[in-house]
This record gives structure tokens, C-alpha cells and sequence, in this order.
């Protein structure tokens, strides 16, 4: 029996998105197939991430694919694998994966190969994913979705959405990063050269003017210096030891507040609808902890909002979690190819939309959008300044009505 995996999701975007693929990666490896994560980086993407954390962590810790391309398409991939996953992380927003929702939903892969949504999120609840997705998305995900062989999320939310958007049962099923025994953390941590003990470390995505009066009031009180680490380009290793060794996290990502829990960590948690508030709740909720969640760093200067734990609690909660986790992957792994008419009626319609693709890209305006919009975003990540950079991002929240 053939034992080759591959799977997609956003390992070569930020850290959580990282560090879920490396956990997944290893899960699969564990149970005794071969792995690979699809290397479905875009052009300018390959181009900026020659020097990034991402680029060195994949060439220290992951097998991946080659990159697709013309001349090496998405259809290869099923001449090496008979068994194709989705997942983890937000591989079902539509916000993320609407330019290549035919990669992330399997829809490029034989009828006879498997097709596994692991722990796969929406990011967003209900309400604000029907905002998010198009009509036309939708009718193409609830095709797609009901042709794999096994679906679970990440999200108590995302079982429902599964059920009433999609007509399709799901399990809820913890994250990766869960799963795999903490101790590779501690083990790559450990590989980190910097110094982090007796700092508050911030890991914040979505900045503005509030955190710096927040970052001043935690400077006084506890005496110490908080030290931002996203956007920083530091190696994951260090990313991970900033976590570890840190007297308290400030975070408004899902996966700064994992890798807290993770860690046994005190943390103050940031989050918003908009920035996928349903992720964090489902968290709290599945790992039995008081969700004391703030949704604005204003008030950091307010009102005590450290999560203060009972981890030898929430440890034993893992702990099952993980079991169910992997008992159940392993099961699905080993199960025999369904849904096959259904994948097949897919298959056709994913190649008539190929066709119609490579009937669009032939024109040479499109040729000379993808070229200078291709240039730009090389200069945009991998030149201009952090400061130029934050400006366009302010300008965008104001242009928005996201800046508070």
C-alpha cells in the first residue's frame, strides 16, 4: 500500500501558520506515511522569502513539494500521493482562499485519491463568513466540501457551519500544535540563542495606536521591558523561546495564545470579530478555561485581564484532546476512498475552469497587471522599510474605518 501524504495550508506565511504545518507534518510522519506540504507559493512570494524565517525554517525542518508552476502543476501531485489533506488553519476562509480555493479545497485531485479536511477553520463565525464569501463561493465549497472523504474544523462554530451551509457532518477536532508532543517546542526553543527571561513579550498582528500606551502602562507596573516580536523576521526558534521564557505574552493571534497555553504561560488576549473572535472562544471553551478575553488594548491599563490559569487542568484537557486528535486521524488515514462520483463530477468542473483560466491569462493586459502587481509586492515586502510599510497600513485601517 502506497503511504504518501500531501498536504496544504500556510506553511510558508507567519509563525502559527508555520509551526501548525511543521506540528501536522510531524503528526502524519508519526503514524507512518511520508509527508509533504504543497509549495503552492506565489511567484513574488518565492522571490521575497529568500531570507525570510519562513525559507530557513522550511530548509531546516520541512519536505516540501516542488513549487507549483506552469510546467509543474497541481495535477502532478497526484502521480506521488495517494492521499491528499487540507488543514490546518484558516484553509477554509474564503477572505484567504478565494484566488486558489480550488487548491485548498482538493478539488485538483484524483477521484481515487483521499481527501482529508484536518482540523481545518473558517477563522471567522457565521455571520461574518456569509459576509466575507461570495455566493459563488459558497456553491463552490459546499461542491467541493462534499466530496471529501472525512471533514473536521478547528471551531465548535465550524461543525454547525459544515451542517446547515454545506450540508456536511464534521467533527471538531483540536489543533495540531496540540497534538504533537510539546516537548519538540521545548526542543527548538532550546536552539535559540536570544534572551527573553524576565520580559513581557508582545506578539500582536493587527497594531495601533492603543498598544504603545499599553506597552507603557505594563513597563511600569511590573518593572520590565516589553519586547514586540511580530514583524521582526526572527527565526522560529526564537519565536518560540520568546514565548517560553517570557514573564507574560501580550497577543491578539490565535496561535500566540496556543503556544501560551502551550508553555503554561500567563497572556492577555486581544480579540475581535473581525479577527476571528470564534477561534479563540472555541479554544477557551474546548480546554475548559474562563474566557477573559479584552477587546481592545485600552484596556490593559483598565482592569486586570492576565488569563491566570489552572494548568494541571487544562494539561489533562490536552491531553485527551490530543488522543482523540490523533486516534481519529489515524482512522481516517487507514479507511478506504469514498464519494468517488462525487469527486469525479468535480474533476470536470475543475478543468473547465482551468481552461477558461489559461483562456484569460493569454491576454496580454492580464500579462501586464501580473507583472507590475508581481513587481510591486517584491518591492513592497522585501524592500521598503518597516516604517513606510506601517504607514501604507495605517492609511488602509483610516480607508477602511478600521483604525480606532
Amino acid at each position: 500500500m502506497i503511504k504518501n501524504v500531501n498536504i496544504i495550508n500556510y506553511w510558508h506565511t507567519q509563525y502559527g501558520g508555520i509551526i501548525t504545518a511543521y506540528a501536522l507534518q510531524e503528526i502524519v510522519k508519526e503514524l507512518g506515511y511520508n509527508c509533504k506540504l504543497i509549495n503552492n507559493m506565489l511567484n513574488w512570494e518565492s522571490q521575497v522569502q529568500k531570507k525570510s524565517f519562513n525559507k530557513i525554517f522550511e530548509e531546516k525542518y520541512l519536505s516540501v513539494t516542488p513549487r507549483i508552476t506552469p510546467e509543474y502543476n497541481l495535477e502532478n501531485l497526484n502521480e506521488n500521493a495517494n492521499i491528499f489533506i487540507t488543514g490546518s488553519d484558516q484553509v477554509f476562509r474564503t477572505k484567504y482562499i478565494t484566488h486558489l480555493i480550488s487548491q485548498y479545497l482538493l478539488t485538483f485531485t484524483s477521484p481515487d485519491k483521499k481527501r482529508i479536511a484536518f482540523s481545518a477553520s473558517f477563522g471567522v463565525g457565521k455571520e461574518q463568513f456569509l459576509k466575507e464569501t461570495s455566493e459563488k463561493d459558497m456553491e463552490i465549497m459546499k461542491e467541493a466540501l462534499q466530496s471529501f472523504d472525512y471533514v473536521s474544523v478547528r471551531e465548535k462554530s465550524g461543525v454547525e457551519m459544515c451542517q446547515n451551509l454545506f450540508d456536511v457532518n464534521a467533527e471538531w477536532i483540536i489543533d495540531p500544535v496540540f497534538i504533537l508532543n510539546r516537548q519538540k517546542y521545548e526542543n527548538l526553543a532550546l536552539k535559540s540563542n536570544k534572551d527573553y527571561k524576565n520580559k513581557i513579550v508582545s506578539y500582536v498582528l493587527r497594531p495601533n495606536k492603543e498598544y504603545k500606551k499599553a506597552y507603557n502602562y505594563l513597563e511600569k507596573k511590573y518593572n520590565t521591558k516589553v519586547e514586540p516580536i511580530a514583524y521582526t523576521n526572527i527565526i522560529v526558534e526564537d519565536w518560540l523561546n520568546a514565548i517560553k521564557n517570557s514573564n507574560l505574552l501580550l497577543t491578539d493571534s490565535f496561535h500566540g495564545v496556543c503556544f501560551a497555553i502551550l508553555f503554561n504561560k500567563p497572556f492577555i488576549c486581544i480579540s475581535q470579530d473581525i479577527n476571528g473572535k470564534a477561534r479563540l472562544d472555541s479554544i477557551f471553551e474546548m480546554l475548559g478555561i474562563e474566557n477573559q478575553s479584552i477587546i481592545s488594548p485600552a484596556e490593559v491599563c483598565t482592569k486586570d485581564c492576565i488569563f491566570n490559569i489552572n494548568y494541571n487542568y487544562v494539561n489533562q484537557k490536552i491531553e485527551e484532546e490530543a488522543k482523540k486528535g490523533i486516534d481519529i486521524l489515524k482512522k481516517v488515514l487507514e479507511s478506504p476512498v469514498s464519494h468517488i462520483k462525487e469527486k469525479e463530477k468535480l474533476r470536470i468542473t475543475y478543468f473547465k475552469n482551468k481552461i477558461s483560466e489559461l483562456e484569460k491569462q493569454n491576454n496580454i493586459l492580464y500579462q501586464i497587471k501580473k507583472y507590475f502587481m508581481t513587481k510591486f509586492l517584491v518591492i513592497y515586502f522585501a524592500y521598503l522599510p518597516r516604517y513606510i510599510k506601517n504607514l501604507i497600513s495605517f492609511i488602509r485601517q483610516i480607508l477602511k474605518g478600521e483604525y480606532k
